[in-house]
């Protein structure tokens, strides 16, 4: 269901742009451009408003994006004379989330909405690579009288365009003048973001590929998990070995990477193993943190509400294992 609201997510912000079309548009081939700086400057409607950021995590856990309402629409009054754009922030930092979780939960995104509203642009290009889906205004039509009061016209180009080296360099261009070219160019947003989101996993993850930990925390970790049905127990079950870390409870079993610093281990979600049953949260990663004190292990989920799930209150770093090999 995560995966269907995050692709639901990602064509509300690209019809959007596209569907304020009355009629039926036709295609040419994709142009594929070399990366070249160019005068335009996005900087102006990074913050056309303050209170309407939409923001969400990939599958990858990295990833947000803003929008304004139904994206940037082409509004010189308001200051926006270039045209219609779909904003998409991505952290450059793979731990993005872990470091600013304090400004929100799962319950209460509004904090983190609030914390990204008060960054500042120049905030915004030491933290996010920014990506701009962008069609210029000569392919726009006024059409007052409509739902959507500008139209983009049968045929039209999205350009993208990304901040690098001091200025806003085009990456890519699509055009289109067919529905089919409009689906083809849909995609092209989506598997763009997406793959610059995992780009970014995959680089954190080789960076901590290597990293060793102590043999003391090869071991089996289980919490018993009471309080999701009376007289039923379940277990949150962590294998950590030289060959492979996960953990299973109930229908997930999710491949982690360690990482220790201290007496801490962190666990760090890299693979759902289980098909369909995948548990997106990445933004509050590590899933696991563990801490050892003398003999005794202690664990803690910010994704899994343990204390939700256990009857017993935690201690000071969390619910000791009931097992230690």
């Amino acid at each position: 269901m995560k995966i269907l609201k995050e692709y639901c997510l990602l064509f509300f912000f690209v019809l959007s742009i596209i569907g304020c079309k009355d009629e039926k548009v036709e295609s040419k081939k994709q142009r594929n451009y070399q990366k070249e700086k160019n005068n335009l400057n996005f900087d102006k409607v990074l913050k056309m408003s303050k209170y309407e950021y939409v923001y969400d995590t990939s599958k990858y856990g990295s990833f947000f994006t803003t929008s304004y309402d139904y994206g940037v629409l082409y509004a010189p009054e308001n200051g926006n004379d270039l045209g219609n754009l779909v904003t998409f922030l991505i952290p450059k930092d793979f731990l993005f989330f872990e470091k600013y979780s304090k400004y929100f939960n799962e319950d209460d995104s509004e904090k983190f909405e609030t914390y990204v509203n008060k960054l500042s642009i120049e905030e915004y290009k030491k933290v996010f690579d920014i990506y701009v889906f962008f069609i210029d205004s000569k392919y726009l039509i006024p059409t007052p009288h409509a739902d959507c009061p500008i139209s983009v016209k049968e045929k039209h180009k999205t350009d993208l365009y990304h901040y690098k080296n001091n200025s806003w360099e085009k990456m890519d261009s699509f055009e289109v003048d067919s529905d089919n070219k409009d689906n083809e160019e849909m995609h092209w947003r989506i598997n763009f973001i997406e793959k610059k989101t995992k780009d970014l996993q995959k680089t954190f993850f080789n960076s901590i590929a290597k990293s060793k930990i102590e043999d003391s925390w090869y071991r089996d970790y289980i919490l018993l998990l009471d309080s999701y049905e009376a007289n039923y127990n379940y277990t949150y079950y962590i294998k950590v070995s030289k060959d492979s870390c996960y953990f299973v409870e109930r229908d997930f079993k999710d491949l982690l990477v360690p990482v220790q610093k201290g007496d801490t281990l962190f666990l760090y979600h890299k693979e759902n193993l289980l098909e369909d049953r995948e548990y997106i949260k990445n933004k509050h990663i590590p899933e696991v943190k563990i801490v050892k004190l003398k003999d005794k292990y202690y664990v803690n989920s910010p994704i899994f509400n343990l204390k939700e799930s256990i009857s017993t209150k935690p201690l000071k770093y969390g619910f000791i294992s009931d097992e230690i090999n």
